[in-house]
């Protein structure tokens, strides 16, 4: 169903034949009954951690129990049992089936249960209409329960000529997915033929949290093998039985049962959206936004969003799912010169490789600060805990992506918080901010930027590896900024346990970025609140509209410090600033486009006299250069604001700038290293290879690499 369903917000929550979402259509068919001997209890959902708030929005009466990740329906139906009571009966359906006749349905359920309370396991079986070649088959025959008969087989998807023989056998029905049992039975079930599944469960499920919700723990979920219930259980059991139904039922599979149900007989052409239609037929087309104008076309699915467009065949439900794939991993790539897409990954992969053997220091522990150009450490260098973390961060990142070095890049990520865990500490209280390499405290302060860091490094160990110490590591470095740093008089947060001045934007743009992150680990709804809580100041504080600039520098009430030597802005911060706006913009709705097109904007003006194709380091706000020099890390970050902002920069403008990337920066410098800064002539000026910018490199390169997350 992609576009319109994504991972974000699946088919379950869309409203396809209803003005309400399939998950509500679904509830709703149990509020009530005309059946005299059957009545329905509270309904649970078994869902995604993921999808708690969409959830608790559509469902706030249903119990929930949330997985972290999904591992198929025989651990997702053990856990409804296990959250049961043993001798209930209980009905399990998907949350995305279409079914037009509830009576029906309600009858069948009737039968079904009188089978189960005498220790069967019923499937409900769907009367074909059709040979169709898309669904599962369930082989019955007469059975001793009144309605239910016995399952002699389940048979997989067909093709067309054995889906016919099928229709004309009459003993075959195409399987819902729909099963109704008692608890206990299919507890011993589990037991006996899936003893793993049903361990799992039991081991990962947490008691309610304070809103009902039960939430099974990862780690010990992760070991739980990932299997359907069908292959699980119900091919292996001898109680199985099957009511068969005609009810009108669909599992609106893709576009092309959606047009079944939905499309006029006259035409046979669905339409929502603003949508002209000439001289054609059998279409479905949908738009969310732009006007769509079709004429002399038959059999097509069209369907677009504020962000794509899908035009297919509407019988393809196979090419539908190889569209989504080729898009959502890797969107922000697409259109990118495929010889610098594979450029870019071969030099990250080097990178990895040269960080993971000489960034280590296998005496003290710990990240190095820096190299040196001849690519050996810097073993006198202090060391900033902000870039311990920015190192961990990068490294659980190399296993997100696939790195072929996995086993070291899971050590450098155990190590690294191990090591912040035991020598990085405040006696009272949070993080310090610079060591020895020897691990000697040289800067005892909190600082913000480095917690923002340790939160974002924590919670990408914990999504990423499940990292028990990472997502610890990181509610501490929240716990102690909100109780110690928050500012509650003018809103954000102090720069450091100090409370030194000028305050800065640029610590809350990483608090901004490392609330993400800790959302997609925890799905904290705490998080999203901070994060709007600094958008709020990006907009009414941060950013001055009236010149397009993103103040760096402020007094204690947010005022910015206009003195000469303090206003002054850096491009990359705007730059940032858009991706990370454009994310915030995606988890919660929120519209700041206008914002992040004047960031980027305004940051191109920065572009250098003598190196037009870079920007330079810092500017003062009536354009005047100040530091005509060019860091790396603003050029990354303008080519990620490039690649979420097409419409700002086209693709070609994209892939010039990383072919000037890789050839200025990164093909002259060590391998696996980088240039930090070039000046106007094209010369690198840096003394040392800083180990910080492995993060930019990360957060930039990810967007064009087929194999990494959009």
């Amino acid at each position: 169903m992609w576009p319109l369903s994504t991972p974000k917000r699946p088919k379950q929550f869309l409203s396809l034949t209803t003005e309400n979402t399939m998950v509500e259509n679904t509830l709703s068919r149990f509020q009530s009954t005309s059946v005299e001997t059957i009545t329905f209890a509270k309904a649970s959902v078994v869902g995604s951690k993921q999808h708690e708030r969409l959830l608790q929005n559509l469902l706030p009466d249903c119990r929930k129990i949330l997985e972290p990740f999904g591992r198929d329906s025989a651990p997702a139906i053990a856990a409804a049992c296990l959250a049961a009571e043993p001798d209930a009966l209980l009905l399990i359906l998907p949350a995305d089936h279409d079914i037009l006749d509830i009576g029906a349905f309600h009858r069948a359920i009737e039968s079904a249960a009188t089978a189960a309370e005498k220790g069967a396991i019923v499937t409900f079986g769907i009367e074909p209409s059709a040979p169709a070649t898309g669904y599962g088959y369930i082989k019955a025959k007469n059975g001793d329960c009144e309605n239910a008969l016995t399952v002699e087989a389940f048979v997989e998807k067909p093709d067309l000529k054995t889906a016919e023989s099928y229709l004309a056998e009459g003993s075959y029905y195409w399987n819902a997915g729909i099963f109704l049992f008692r608890v206990e039975t299919m507890l011993n079930a589990l037991t006996h033929f899936a003893p793993d599944v049903i361990d799992g469960v039991r081991a990962s499920l947490i008691s309610d949290d304070a809103c009902g919700i039960i939430h099974l723990e990862p780690e010990a979920f992760a070991r739980t093998p990932s299997i359907s219930i069908d292959y699980a259980v119900m091919e292996k059991a001898k109680n199985v039985k099957t009511v068969p139904v005609n009810m009108g039922w669909s599992d609106v599979g893709g576009y092309r049962a959606l047009h079944e149900l939905l499309s006029d007989s006259e035409t046979q052409n669905y339409t929502s959206g603003p949508i002209v239609l000439e001289n054609s037929q059998g279409l479905y087309v949908r738009s969310e936004g732009p006007t769509i104008a079709v004429n002399g076309a038959s059999d097509l699915a069209i369907v677009a969003t504020k962000d794509e467009v899908m035009i297919t065949a509407i019988r393809d439900d196979a090419g539908v799912k190889a569209l989504a794939s080729a898009v959502q991993s890797n969107a922000r790539g697409l259109g990118i010169d495929p010889t610098l897409k594979t450029r870019a990954k071969d030099w990250l992969w080097s990178a990895f490789r040269t960080w993971s053997k000489v960034g280590w220091d296998h005496h003290n522990g710990g990240f190095v600060e820096q190299l040196r150009l001849n690519g050996t450490p810097d073993k006198n260098a202090d060391r900033r805990v902000r870039v311990q973390a920015r190192q961990i961060y990068s490294f659980a990142k190399a296993i997100e992506f696939g790195w072929s070095n996995i086993e070291s890049a899971k050590t450098l990520v155990d190590d690294g918080l191990i090591y912040i865990d035991k020598y990085l500490r405040h006696r009272e209280g949070g993080f310090v901010h610079l060591t020895g390499q020897d691990g000697s405290v040289v800067d005892s302060r909190r600082d913000l930027y480095d917690h923002a860091f340790i939160i974002l490094a924590g919670s990408a160990a914990y999504r990423i590896t499940g990292s028990k110490l990472g997502i610890e590591l990181a509610n501490e470095a929240i716990a102690y900024i909100d109780e110690h740093l928050k500012d509650a008089t003018h809103g954000g947060w102090f720069e450091s346990s100090r409370g030194e001045l000028p305050r800065r934007a640029n610590p809350h743009m990483h608090l901004l970025e490392a609330m993400f992150e800790h959302y997609a680990a925890t799905g904290a709804d705490k998080a999203l609140e901070r994060a709007a809580e600094i958008v709020r100041l990006f907009e009414t504080k941060f950013f001055d509209p009236a010149r397009n600039i993103l103040s760096e520098f402020f007094d204690a009430d947010w005022s910015p410090q206009n003195a000469l030597e303090h206003a002054i802005w850096e491009p990359g911060h705007h730059y940032e600033w858009a991706t990370l706006l454009h994310s915030f913009d995606n988890l919660t709705g929120h519209d700041t486009l206008s914002w992040r097109r004047r960031l980027i904007r305004q940051a191109d003006h920065a572009k250098s006299t003598s190196l037009s194709k870079f920007v330079s380091n810092t500017l003062r706000a009536d354009l005047q250069v100040v530091n005509d020099n060019c860091r790396l890390w603003h050029q990354l970050e303008m080519l990620r604001a490039y690649l979420f902002h097409p419409e700002v920069a086209p693709r070609s403008k994209s892939s010039a700038l990383l072919s000037d990337i890789l050839n200025c920066y990164l093909s002259s410098a060590p391998e696996g290293c980088w240039i930090d800064e070039l000046n106007v002539s094209q010369e690198p000026v840096s003394e040392f290879i800083p180990a910080s910018m492995l993060y930019h490199c990360v957060t930039a390169f990810e967007l064009v690499m087929p194999t990494c997350r959009d």
